[in-house]
């Protein structure tokens, strides 16, 4: 049993590998070698992105689960979920602030990582249809679809922050890992509760309005007044949601006694530590950019 965990394991690791050697390595040869079109990068990221996310279902396919029974969405859930992802970001931003502080005071600016976590370098039609779209679609259904349901059966909990600390080190960014991880553990409950569907339409969303308030004139009072509601209304909306969900939670938790054997079995199948090092050692490297 324990063999074929980790041989299961070991072939998630692989392919999420390969989906990062793809887009990353893929990308970078058709911006070098391909036709005029390939020259944008954003348009040549999400053909390799597309080609990453067609490697990882012909390897892994998609598994669904019955005992998945999703809940009803309505545009009241989109409200509620978007605030709760922007109060979530601005939460992890807080706590996460020493840290890149004692970064900068060391002399990096991390520039390239900066202009990439918050969108600013987003422009172009094919910049923004990737943003928007392309990324929404292909990292929700790689990690939400693919991945969480390739570990689903090792349980929900497992499945739920696994696939969110990858989504995490897949960016391969300092500044977005720790808010990419959070983000993803409730894209992840997302798709558990109500489906993959709606993990990519609130993906999108949070999407569109990072690209939107970077394009507006800071000095927009409308602007500023939407910045307020999700700075406040958003922390407001996560710090309730958590602590009226917490006893959920907890007995998520306690519903799944294998869960440490599970981390331990994931840890310490070799793929996994492979890729993990990998991926840390890019995340660090974007210090430097």
């Amino acid at each position: 049993m324990t063999k074929n965990i980790k041989r299961n394991f070991a072939l998630v690791a692989i392919v999420s590998f390969l989906f990062e050697f793809i887009f990353q390595v893929g990308g970078s040869v058709l911006i070098s070698y391909g036709s005029d079109i390939y020259k944008n990068e954003s348009f040549s990221m999400m053909v390799a992105a597309g080609l990453s996310l067609l490697a990882g279902f012909l390897l892994l396919g998609f598994e669904s689960h019955p005992e998945m029974k999703h809940k009803k969405f309505n545009l009241l859930t989109l409200l509620w979920l978007l605030l709760f992802v922007n109060g979530l970001q601005f939460l992890i931003s807080i706590l996460n602030a020493p840290l890149l502080d004692l970064i900068y005071d060391q002399g990096y600016s991390m520039q390239s990582a900066r202009d990439v976590a918050t969108g600013t370098d987003i422009s172009g039609f094919w910049s923004i249809t990737y943003a928007v779209i392309g990324a929404p679609v292909i990292e929700e259904c790689f990690c939400r679809g693919i991945i969480y349901g390739r570990l689903r059966k090792y349980g929900k909990i497992f499945a739920i922050t696994i696939t969110a600390f990858l989504f995490g080190l897949l960016h391969c960014n300092l500044i977005q890992f720790f808010t990419a991880v959070g983000i993803g553990i409730l894209f992840a409950w997302i798709r558990e509760t109500y489906g993959l569907r709606y993990s990519i339409l609130v993906h999108s969303c949070n999407n569109i309005m990072a690209f939107n308030f970077n394009a507006f004139v800071p000095e927009s009072t409308v602007t500023y007044i939407l910045l307020y509601v999700l700075f406040y209304g958003g922390i407001l909306v996560a710090i309730i949601s958590l602590i009226v969900h917490f006893k959920r939670m907890e007995a998520a938790f306690k519903a799944e006694p294998e869960l440490g054997r599970m981390y331990y079995l994931w840890f310490t199948t070799i793929p996994v530590i492979f890729l993990t090092v990998i991926l840390i050692i890019l995340t660090a490297l974007s210090i430097f950019d």
